[in-house]
């Protein structure tokens, strides 16, 4: 026979505490994962938002390069157009040397013209050949 201890057990509800143990752990994992994916979510949208504004950086940037770079022909001329008067200017003082029986080094500045010349040369090929690496 059963003592009336074990009755009164026998009719209280039976709780298997190791699947009450298992769900508050599986609870306390999903609290975690959820704690986990928020700040992986936020972080993604810090990112994003990072991602957006360096893009728009980029495009004004870009806009600013094409148009920089669409007066190099334009400066380029103008550049053209001063060697070329300098190279007159040389051709000149080359002429009047050679009529004189002087060498045109001789004449004041004619090296540093004849350099300055050269130099301006370089620099507008340097301007026309720039490249701003835009990928087009």
């Amino acid at each position: 026979m059963k003592s009336r201890l074990e009755k009164v057990y026998s009719k209280l509800p039976k709780v298997e505490l190791a699947t009450q143990k298992i769900e508050l752990g599986v609870a306390d994992d999903i609290a975690k994962m959820q704690s986990t994916l928020q700040k992986s979510m936020s972080d993604a949208d810090s990112k994003l938002k990072e991602f957006k504004d360096v893009k728009d950086e980029f495009a004004k940037a870009e806009t600013k390069a094409l148009k920089v770079r669409a007066t190099a022909s334009k400066v380029s001329g103008g550049y053209d157009k001063i060697i070329s008067s300098a190279q007159k200017v040389l051709d000149k003082a080359e002429k009047a040397a050679k009529d004189l029986g002087v060498s045109p080094a001789g004449i004041a500045g004619f090296n540093s013209l004849e350099d300055l010349a050269v130099g301006l040369d370089d620099k507008r090929d340097d301007v026309l050949n720039f490249d701003f690496n835009l990928g087009q």
